[in-house]
């Protein structure tokens, strides 16, 4: 591995970050920053300042080195005086004296606006907020590689981190077959209760342990019986395949198909699992090349890979990988397709090194050149009536009966898919009738749009075919 404290050796002063969102990301990155040489956060940016004060003294920041401003010029006061400022609006962080701005409040208007205004102004730009960077995170990139900084995802949330992963395949030689991610909660076995627990539900399977084990059987089927007692339960959230579209644009991978297969699977069965149907698999796509999710399957006594991240490649070298196999690695049972995993994300704590390496090293964590080549859409999955309002709510960020797809990406003008945050908290102007896909003239433009300006910035810079997915520029 590379020794990361070589590259960025620690004689330049601590990098000076604004974070923008005092949510779960945040306060890690508050408390990282506290015993990290190389990170200062000496200004916070929430609509609450009271919960951005809570936050800070639970981080254990002193009462008396916060104080919450209403300007910029007495956040740079507080600044100067060694304590913290918190400020209500992301834009006033924009104007102190900082070196790199951490979006982290997953808003995608406000997202917009202090992201542009951050590189404007010269300064870096780590983005948390994945909803805004599937609108128009190319066209960000685009913008600060023209103003000299950097724009990057951060490590701490998957995309970065399967970036990474993907990469560091790649760099060995490596044909990555699939790329993927865990969901944000496991499946947990429970064999002496017969059930099921599932983000605090649980389900009675008293004949579960039928469906444990893929050896010999169908996978497909088997995958299929262990869904079933979940019911209607979700499986796939929209921040998955937010972040997976994410992925797509910055590697040239692409979705095996638009929904994801997301299936639930144990950590070492990915290899089998995540391999052609031809092969006995799921994947349709027989040539590679792809992504998807999968919802970790465990006994509550073995580890998680909840958020982790993960690459299925090619065993070209069968000898080689059936030695790697005997020491423990997953290898499929054909001998074609091996595992190569990170069982976590790590928010805020991770991020230090996607600052350091913006702020110190100019280059970002999760590929330089992210294109357009995917979008997140959205298919009604109820009747929408003309002038509902399509609110964004709940610790995932989804608009309730609105079903996420990746597909290719279009130009957001009247005709074509509206990107689903474009759309988040927006009026519909037209009825929806259940399996339509939201369109852009379904939905009233916003007035005075960061966002939607953003997009058609970048729709221009990255012209698209009409369902190509192929951008040029």
């Amino acid at each position: 591995m590379v020794d990361f404290n070589e590259i960025y050796k620690n004689t330049a002063p601590p990098v000076r970050v604004g974070l923008v969102g005092a949510g779960e990301f945040g306060a890690s990155l508050i408390t990282q920053s506290l015993s990290h040489p190389g990170i200062d956060v000496p200004v916070v940016a929430d609509i609450d300042p009271d919960r951005a004060v809570n936050v800070l003294l639970r981080c254990g920041v002193a009462g008396d080195g916060i104080e919450i401003c209403r300007d910029a010029a007495t956040a740079r006061d507080a600044m100067t005086a060694g304590k913290v400022a918190v400020v209500p609006d992301g834009l006033l962080l924009v104007d102190t004296d900082i070196d790199l701005v951490v979006e982290a409040t997953g808003a995608p208007e406000a997202a917009a606006a202090v992201s542009e205004a951050a590189i404007l102004a010269g300064k870096h730009l780590v983005l948390a907020s994945k909803e805004m960077a599937s609108v128009c995170g190319p066209w960000l990139a685009k913008l600060a590689a023209g103003k000299g900084v950097v724009y990057t995802l951060p490590d701490g949330d998957q995309p970065s981190l399967l970036i990474g992963l993907i990469s560091r395949a790649e760099l060995l030689g490596l044909e990555v077959v699939m790329a993927g991610k865990a969901s944000e909660y496991d499946v947990v076995w429970h064999r002496a209760k017969g059930e099921l627990s599932y983000h605090g539900q649980t389900f009675a399977v008293p004949d579960f342990a039928d469906n444990w084990q893929l050896d010999g059987a169908d996978i497909p089927e088997v995958l299929a019986d262990r869904a079933a007692p979940l019911g209607p339960t979700a499986l796939k959230s929209v921040p998955d395949l937010c972040e997976m579209m994410l992925v797509c644009n910055a590697t040239g991978l692409r979705p095996d198909f638009d929904a994801f297969h997301a299936p639930l699977a144990r950590t070492v069965e990915l290899p089998d699992v995540f391999r052609p149907e031809t092969e006995g698999g799921i994947l349709m796509e027989a040539g590679g090349g792809v992504v998807d999710i999968v919802n970790c399957l465990r006994r509550f006594d073995e580890l998680s890979l909840a958020g982790g991240v993960f690459v299925i490649v090619r065993c070209s070298d069968r000898e080689t990988w059936q030695v790697l196999k005997a020491k423990g690695i997953p290898v499929s049972s054909c001998g074609n397709y091996g595992l190569l995993h990170n069982p976590v994300h790590l928010l805020g704590i991770e991020a230090a090194a996607s600052i350091i390496a913006a702020a110190q090293g100019g280059m970002p964590t999760s590929g330089r050149t992210p294109r357009p080549a995917f979008d997140l859409v959205g298919r009604a999955t109820r009747e929408f009536k003309a002038g509902e309002v399509l609110d964004m709510g709940g610790h995932h960020h989804t608009i309730a009966g609105l079903e996420p797809l990746v597909r290719p990406a279009e130009a957001a003008i009247p005709g074509g898919p509206v990107p689903y945050y474009m759309a988040a908290n927006n009026r519909l102007v037209a009825d929806v009738r259940p399996g339509e896909i939201l369109t852009v003239e379904m939905v009233a433009a916003p007035q005075d749009s960061a966002l939607w300006r953003l997009r058609a910035a970048q729709d221009e810079a990255f012209p698209v075919s009409a369902g190509s997915g192929a951008a040029s520029g």
